[in-house]
Formats: structure tokens, sequence, C-alpha cells
């Protein structure tokens, strides 16, 4: 046996407050964490709605998802990807984003893909 670490992609394309599925993604990045995998958090498409600074769900009596977004460095993952593509087609920039968030190119997204153990889509 190795001790050769664990690195997984988590891709959320899906937005928050329409399915379930963000935020399970962010939970499996969790226990992922939890469990000494490095994670590599990747916000695609309409997922990085997820993203957006100050959102309100009281209308919909959800938990905000950016409550775990904020907390996620006590988990070691150090790094929330978004694609800049993403940005773009829906006309946002950084600054619409939680600050601990890097924009990457899809270019730059497919090579971490590429280079983890296992990718999983939500």
């Amino acid at each position: 046996m190795t001790n050769e670490q664990i690195t997984t992609c988590i891709i959320i394309k899906s937005p928050p407050f329409s399915a379930i599925d963000g935020k399970e993604g962010i939970d499996l990045a969790l226990v992922c964490a939890a469990f000494d995998q490095q994670v590599n958090l990747i916000f695609v498409e309409q997922g990085i709605f997820h993203l957006i600074k100050s959102q309100d769900s009281n209308c919909i009596d959800d938990k905000l998802h950016d409550k775990q977004l904020n907390a996620i460095e006590f988990y070691d993952i150090d790094k929330i990807y978004v694609e800049s593509e993403s940005l773009e087609k829906f006309h946002l920039t950084e600054k619409h984003l939680l600050s601990h968030v890097d924009c990457l190119p899809s270019s730059d997204i497919k090579t971490l893909c590429h280079s983890a153990n296992q990718t999983v889509i939500f």
C-alpha cells in the first residue's frame, strides 16, 4: 500500500436551490477531505451561482450554501475553482463571488480533472 494521496475533482454544474445536487456535491467534498483526499471543488455553468455573495434563501426555506463554502477551508480544501467561460456567459466577474475562489479557463479545469484520481459531476 502506498501513501499517495487521492485527488478528487468535484464539479458542480447545477444551480443552487433548484435541486439538491449542488449541496450533495459540497457535502461530498467535505467527506472526501475528512478522509484526507485532496479535493478540487469546481463550479461551472449554472453551478457558479452557488458562489454569488449575499444570497437570500429565506423565501424558499433552505440553508445557504455560502455558509458551508465559507467554512470549507477548515476541512483542508484550499481551493475552490470557477470556470471563467461560465462567468462570462452570465456576465459576472470575480467581484460577484465569494472571496476565496480562483477563476480558471476550461482548459486548466480539464487539466485538473485529468490529473485527478476521480471526478464526480453534480
